[in-house]
């Protein structure tokens, strides 16, 4: 049996290797949805060069797990906010959507024994796994790369706690974004200023200073606008105020006949 067949038949080693999501474009490029987080089952059997029927019947053996790595059906709302910022009206059904985030591609691609691509990534994966136990003790052993958070919320406008949808890529991967996400949606308590103790964190100053100018400049905006709609509305009462007068001072006509 070949050594990557391991991967497929024991779920606790698929668990020990599902983070290592950079293993998908060691293999080949992972075309992702315009938020960059997800793909369809259309892309996720283009990516594997199987058909659709292959993936859907996977996911229907294994939906539990794959749902634990980051996949999802959207229906309702969720379905229609979601495809409304990446996919097209005739790519939507009924039905739902299916979406895969790269761990639950890693998942099918431990899974998916109609692949050859699926067979390299598994062979990538052992590979990695087998330099890393044999790595010399002299040797640090690498970091395993930052993940992001499972999905929480559908995209669109922010409806609680967690990072909006354009915003979950960024936070999930910047320790320091994280951070004052969390101080915004107040899940933790903001840093002491400097001058009681505290220092803000670095770049914070700087991203303030910014987001005021901006803030500045957009009222400054809005108060020119106001000032030039209300001239117009002065000058729209005038208007009325003449057309009423001169209907006042005109002879009122008598009808024909009279």
């Amino acid at each position: 049996m070949p050594p990557e067949i391991a991967l497929v038949e024991s779920r606790a080693l698929r668990g020990s290797v599902v983070h290592r999501t950079e293993a998908l474009d060691k293999v080949k490029v992972l075309v992702m949805l315009p938020d960059g987080t997800y793909v369809t089952t259309r892309m996720v059997a283009d990516y594997f060069e199987v058909g659709e029927r292959a993936v859907n019947a996977l996911m229907i053996r294994h939906r539990e797990e794959l749902e634990a790595n980051g996949f999802r059906i959207l229906k309702g709302v969720d379905m229609s906010r979601f495809a409304s910022c990446n996919l097209q009206f005739t790519q939507v059904s009924g039905r739902g959507i299916a979406i895969y985030d790269r761990r639950a591609v890693l998942n099918v691609a431990m899974l998916l024994r109609v692949s050859d691509v699926a067979r390299r990534v598994r062979a990538y994966l052992l590979d990695t796994e087998e330099r890393v136990v044999h790595r010399p003790a002299s040797e640090p052993q690498p970091q395993p790369q930052a993940q992001p958070r499972s999905y929480g919320m559908p995209p669109g406008r922010r409806l609680g706690p967690g990072p909006h949808w354009d915003e979950y890529e960024v936070t999930s991967r910047d320790p320091a974004a994280e951070a004052w996400r969390q101080v915004i949606d107040r899940e933790v308590a903001p840093p002491a200023p400097p001058g009681e103790g505290g220092v803000f964190p670095a770049g914070w100053p700087e991203s303030v200073d910014r987001r005021l100018d901006g803030f500045g400049q957009v009222i400054v905006a809005m108060n020119h606008k106001f000032d030039r709609l209300s001239d117009d509305v002065q000058d729209a009462r005038q208007d009325v105020r003449s057309l009423r007068s001169e209907l006042r001072r005109s002879p009122r006509r008598r009808p024909t006949g009279a």
